[in-house]
Formats: C-alpha cells, structure tokens, sequence
C-alpha cells in the first residue's frame, strides 16, 4: 500500500474526535493526579521523593491509557502518537500538588497538633 500524502492522511481524523479523545485523556490524568497526590499525602513524602513519586505514577498512568484505551495504537486516535505520552502531564501536576500539600497538612499536621495538645495534658495531669 502506498503511504498517503500528509494532506490525505490529516484528513482522515477527525477533529472533534481528536479533541474528545484529548479531553479524555485530560480527564483521566487529573483524576489520577488528584489520587496519586492524595496518597503522596498520606504517606508523608516530602521534597523531591514526592516528585518523584508524581513522575513514576504519571509514567504509570501514561502506560494504562497506552495499554489500555488505545490497544497499543495511539496513532489511531492521536495524530500524533506520543500524545499519550505528553498530553496533560504538566496539567496533572498542578492537582498533585494540590492534593498532595493537603492531605500532607491534615495528615501530618494535624498528627502533630493533637501530640503535642495530648502530651501537654499529660503532663499537666500527671
């Protein structure tokens, strides 16, 4: 089969289904953001193993939504097949910080409030 001109090959996607497909993956990678920097939280990482751990999970997710929604054919859906790859990482940051940062202070810092309120009361009843 003979390889199409890129003026024929562009014509064959569509752009409000490239555009839902873009939205989709926008979609999945915030919500896994906003999961992945809520269990960073959690776990109390601080610093650059926090950011680390974004980048491992984000490659994760990079690989579900390649794996799993494109068959291992982004070319299908994408005009560009490492849009699976990029699309959105940047975005999703955003919201692991900010799940991140606030499951961190409620965690952790309210641990540490209710130690310090409780060892306070001990040792003035004690």
């Amino acid at each position: 089969m003979a390889s199409q001109s890129p003026q024929n090959q562009a014509s064959l996607y569509v752009p409000e289904n490239v555009v839902h497909n873009t939205k989709t993956i926008t979609f999945i990678r915030s919500s896994m953001s906003a999961i992945n920097g809520s269990a960073a939280g959690i776990l109390g990482l601080t610093g650059y193993s926090g950011f680390i751990f974004y980048a491992l999970t984000a490659l994760f997710t990079s690989f579900l939504i390649w794996s799993v929604k494109t068959n291992t054919h982004p070319g299908i859906y994408f005009r560009n097949g490492s849009d699976v790859w990029t699309e959105g990482v940047f975005g999703g940051l955003f919201s692991y910080v900010l799940f991140w940062t606030l499951l961190y202070g409620i965690v952790h810092g309210t641990y540490k409030t209710i130690m310090v309120h409780l060892h306070k009361w001990f040792m003035a009843n004690f």
